[in-house]
């Protein structure tokens, strides 16, 4: 049957629906659709829902990564403010220790330049009361040659000796407060 047998048959000849091949084309229709469904559209949807998964996945872990990020961030800063309270408080203890120590210091070197001058005093004092004490001894000489010159004879060095000594004690205070 060739395209000019079926014009020239008496009928029409327009579009003519033959249910037989509306039953083919819907054969042909379903198992084209059973063989994308089977073959190509069910692994599609699964790569789609696997893919989706994991995406879900990744902002899940994305989420709890910036999470974690935050929870650090903040033990950070925390033990950063401890340190530095930390480290505050050590530099005013080595504040006062310092201080402390400048102080204990300067009260051993008071004390140690007061017992100097003490000491010092004490030593002037004895060297004083020695002078004196010589000045006295060589005075009475003096004076008891001078009188036996002055007498002309001999007077007994110690009787004299002992008197100007008992003078020169009871002058002594009076010489102190001059001098």
């Amino acid at each position: 049957m060739s395209f000019g047998v079926l014009m020239a048959e008496d009928g029409p000849t327009g579009l003519v629906v033959h249910p037989f091949w509306v039953l083919v084309s819907i054969v042909n229709f379903l198992v084209i659709l059973f063989l994308l469904r089977r073959y190509l559209w069910g692994p599609i949807l699964t790569v789609l829902a696997n893919r989706a998964e994991k995406i879900r996945e990744g902002l899940a872990m994305a989420e709890a990564a910036k999470i974690e990020r935050e929870r650090m961030k903040a033990e950070v800063e925390r033990l950063l403010a401890d340190a530095r309270r930390d480290a505050q408080a050590i530099a005013e203890r080595m504040t006062k220790a310092a201080e402390a120590a400048a102080a204990d210091i300067r009260t051993q070197a008071k004390a140690e330049a007061d017992r100097i001058r003490e000491r010092g005093r004490a030593d002037a004092k004895q060297l004083h009361d020695q002078a004196l004490a010589q000045l006295r001894s060589e005075l009475a000489g003096m004076v008891v040659l001078a009188a036996s010159r002055v007498l002309g004879r001999e007077v007994d060095p110690e009787k004299h000796r002992a008197l100007i000594e008992q003078s020169l004690d009871e002058a002594a205070p009076q010489l102190t407060e001059q001098s």
